[in-house]
């Protein structure tokens, strides 16, 4: 994941990455005098400051009005984001890995667990996106209610049951007529994407006329009422409250940034601000907010983000969005 801008040399590096994490620290701009006190470096503080000058015409760091230290600028946090953020110990993502392996309880809540502890831990906002484009319908059954009414009953491959009422025409088609169109339903429609279904449905046709006299008014029953499902992208938020009382952040450029994160897609709205073909895509911005976002291989989750403040710890975010990558290649649930 590396920056395509200036190549800097390993004592700027080192530099930046000091003063990045120090600030995301404390919150306050950052001196040659301050890296000394620290013993962060073993040479002299002028050439501290000079490294801060040059870092500071580089554009990677900004001077304050009220302070003779820097703070990073949005291409420094970037830069930071995408070559200097390490976690040397991977003690979040560990944990991340380790709750999945020996999870007690179903997916779901297993999410929030680990959400609970990402947004904690980080300090930002947790979007998963799910998709009900890889969901499957696994079971289908028949429960008749009297000669012309009936329940038909699916099971998605989410584990999610679902049951819609059919009223039938007896002048047109009879109970049988509809056990009938079940089975070949059964047949020949599980594990086929239920948006799909009325489509597939559609094409059983040649099959359903051999079966059915009246077969065309039981597929649009069908179609019109039991096989209605659309294509739904829906974000799940975890530690809104993060990104709400992210000081950095101003109320005006609050708002948009809910908006987003409640209603798009941040991995396609980072992806349109980068050409960098990168398993995990970075987006800092001038109102001081940091998008981090990766693609997911799961039939339910599509994508997962951390959106915060630019003082977001960016080592952490990275880990933990690496953690449910592996994760969830290795488990499809």
């Amino acid at each position: 994941m590396k920056n395509k801008n200036e190549v800097l040399t390993e004592d700027l590096k080192f530099v930046l990455k000091n003063i990045v994490e120090i600030y995301i620290e404390t919150g306050y701009p950052v001196s040659s005098l301050e890296l000394t006190k620290r013993n962060l470096i073993d040479f002299s503080s002028a050439k501290a400051r000079y490294l801060l000058n040059e870092l500071e015409n580089l554009g990677y760091l900004e001077k304050t009005h009220t302070s003779s230290g820097r703070i990073p600028s949005t291409k420094g946090y970037e830069y930071y984001a995408k070559n200097l953020a390490i976690d040397e110990n991977e003690s979040i993502k560990e944990r991340i890995k380790d709750i999945f392996a020996k999870r007690r309880m179903n997916i779901d809540q297993t999410i929030n667990e680990v959400a609970k502890i990402i947004t904690d831990s980080v300090g930002a906002t947790l979007v998963i996106t799910e998709s009900n484009e890889g969901t499957l319908l696994k079971h289908l059954q028949l429960v008749p209610l009297n000669d012309q009414d009936a329940t038909i009953i699916l099971v998605n491959s989410d584990g999610e049951v679902s049951s819609r009422t059919i009223n039938l025409d007896t002048s047109k088609v009879s109970m049988n007529d509809l056990k009938i169109a079940i089975r070949i339903f059964k047949e020949r429609l599980i594990d086929v994407p239920l948006v799909k279904l009325g489509e597939m449905a559609v094409a059983l046709k040649p099959i359903l006329s051999l079966k059915i006299k009246n077969y065309e008014d039981l597929l649009e029953d069908f179609i019109n009422g039991i096989f209605i499902f659309k294509f739904v992208n829906k974000n799940n938020i975890h530690g809104k409250s993060n990104i709400i009382l992210a000081d950095e952040i101003s109320r005006e450029d609050l708002n948009k940034i809910l908006y987003t994160i409640e209603n798009k897609s941040i991995w396609e709205t980072i992806e349109a601000e980068t050409e960098e073909d990168e398993n995990i895509k970075i987006a800092i911005r001038d109102d001081h907010s940091s998008y981090i976002s990766t693609k997911i291989s799961s039939s339910k989750i599509k994508e997962i983000s951390l959106v915060g403040s630019n003082r977001m710890d960016y080592s952490k975010a990275l880990k933990a969005l690496e953690a449910f990558n592996e994760v969830f290649k290795n488990n499809k649930d």
